[in-house]
């Protein structure tokens, strides 16, 4: 999956930096109409007259990780082990030089394996279930959740945003609206983070959409209708994570959403999908939820009266193709895969 950006262990953008004659080239320009269909990206938390709350690029791959790393843990303490007990075992313990060969080399190769598992645990596991964006239109201001848990505020109009790129080896070239934060000189890069991404199935156009979908909301002078409608008649569910963590019927909403047209898909992909779904739902329990500072808060207060509040409170219920096929798929995804970890095991 494409975990770009994400900072663990200094993995994260490239910051510190001038701008690249590509993202120039590829800037979105303000107060400028595109005539792209809008899109939300299943990525809206909840929104009312005065911001609109958004979640990180990361949320909706969440638990390929946990489960991948789980994996690898078990294979790295699997063979750790088997070297350990080698020795004493016949006809091993008749051959010093293999004997020395394992526990020199092979044992040690092993617990890397296995630490590199946790590793990979470790870049969602204990962490924050998500990394909010607050789009305040009253203040102008976006606020954006950092990893580490601290949180950056910068007008609306100071931002650079472009069109970001990355490569990943399992998913090939992904794209997102990059934001970048500006020294004063307007050129440096001091700060980055990603406003926009479209899962696995994205591509350039698709970022075009995101942005018709949020720039109207924070300039255009009806963009808080605007985005209520497209919301309330066409997205049909907003995040179940304001205010909660995200419960287990959601966790396998989101794993599946990215493929919602294609249910042989679904099925054929299910051994995956099914672990995924399980990493997802440990990685959501073991970690905490972002909560704003007291100062955010105080500016983003909603009117009594506000007639554009929506939150998940407001969605309908979850159908067939959208919980019950998909937890079907999870059933049968985990047997199957259980089964093929069993038998490569009973192999060994």
């Amino acid at each position: 999956m494409d975990y770009a950006g994400l900072d663990y262990r200094n993995i994260r953008f490239s910051v510190d930096r001038s701008l690249t004659k590509i993202e120039r080239k590829n800037q979105y320009s303000r107060n400028r109409k595109t005539n792209a269909k809008p899109t939300d990206f299943l990525s809206v938390i909840e929104i009312n007259s005065n911001y609109i709350d958004l979640v990180d690029r990361w949320y909706s791959i969440k638990g390929f990780n946990t489960w991948l790393g789980a994996c690898v843990v078990l294979i790295g303490f699997s063979f750790a082990t088997m070297i350990a007990v080698a020795p004493f075992m016949t006809p091993i313990a008749d051959e010093p030089g293999a004997m020395w060969f394992m526990l020199i080399f092979l044992l040690p190769v092993s617990l890397l394996l296995a630490w590199g598992g946790w590793w990979l645990i470790r870049t969602e596991c204990g962490r924050y279930t998500h990394y909010p964006m607050r789009l305040n239109r009253k203040t102008g201001q976006v606020h954006f959740f950092r990893q580490n848990g601290t949180v950056l505020t910068v007008p609306w109009d100071s931002l650079f945003i472009t069109l970001g790129e990355a490569k990943s080896s399992l998913t090939g070239t992904t794209y997102d609206l990059r934001v970048h934060v500006l020294d004063l000189d307007g050129k440096t890069v001091r700060e980055s983070f990603s406003l926009g991404y479209p899962s696995i199935l994205g591509n350039a156009e698709s970022i075009d959409r995101f942005w018709a979908f949020i720039q109207p909301y924070m300039e255009a002078h009806d963009g808080i209708e605007r985005t209520w409608q497209h919301l309330k008649q066409k997205t049909g569910y907003l995040l179940p994570i304001e205010g909660r963590k995200e419960g287990w019927r959601w966790s396998i909403v989101q794993n599946y959403a990215w493929s919602g047209y294609w249910p042989w898909l679904q099925l054929i992909a299910s051994p995956v999908l099914g672990l995924n779904a399980i990493g997802r739902m440990i990685a959501m329990w073991s970690c905490k939820q972002p909560e704003w500072p007291a100062e955010v808060e105080r500016e983003s207060t909603i009117d009594v009266d506000d007639s554009y509040v929506l939150t998940w409170r407001d969605n309908g219920p979850l159908g067939w193709w959208e919980l019950w096929y998909p937890l079907i798929c999870t059933v049968l995804g985990i047997g199957t895969a259980i089964g093929i970890i069993g038998w490569m095991f009973y192999s060994i």
